[in-house]
C-alpha cells in the first residue's frame, strides 16, 4: 500500500506542476508569442528610451545571481521585456521574464 501511495503522490505532484506551468503560459500569451531582437536592435531600444538597461531592470525586479543568457523581446502592442536565464543559489538555472520599461 505504501508503494501505491508514493506513486499517487508523485503523479499528483506532476499534474500540479503541469497545471501551474499551463496557467502561467495562459496568463502570459504575449510572452509565448514574442519576437526577440538582435543585440544591435536591443541597444537601439535602450538608446531610444523604449527599454531600460538590463542592470536597471534586474535591480527593479530584485534579481540576483549570474545572468547566463538574456534576450530583449517584444510583442505587438505590448511593452518590451527581458527573457533571462539566471544561475541561482545551489546551481539551479531559473528562467525569468521581467519588464524592460
Amino acid at each position: 500500500m505504501c508503494y501505491m501511495g508514493a506513486m499517487m503522490t508523485r503523479l499528483f505532484n506532476q499534474l500540479r506542476a503541469f497545471a501551474l506551468a499551463f496557467a502561467v503560459l495562459a496568463a502570459m500569451p504575449a510572452v509565448a508569442h514574442a519576437a526577440c531582437v538582435s543585440q544591435q536592435e536591443a541597444r537601439q531600444f535602450v538608446k531610444s528610451g523604449q527599454a531600460i538597461p538590463l542592470s536597471q531592470a534586474l535591480q527593479r525586479a530584485g534579481i540576483s545571481g549570474k545572468v547566463v543568457r538574456v534576450a530583449l523581446c517584444k510583442t505587438r502592442g505590448n511593452p518590451p521585456f527581458y527573457r533571462l536565464a539566471v544561475l541561482g543559489p545551489g546551481g539551479y538555472l531559473n528562467k525569468v521574464v521581467i519588464p524592460a520599461n
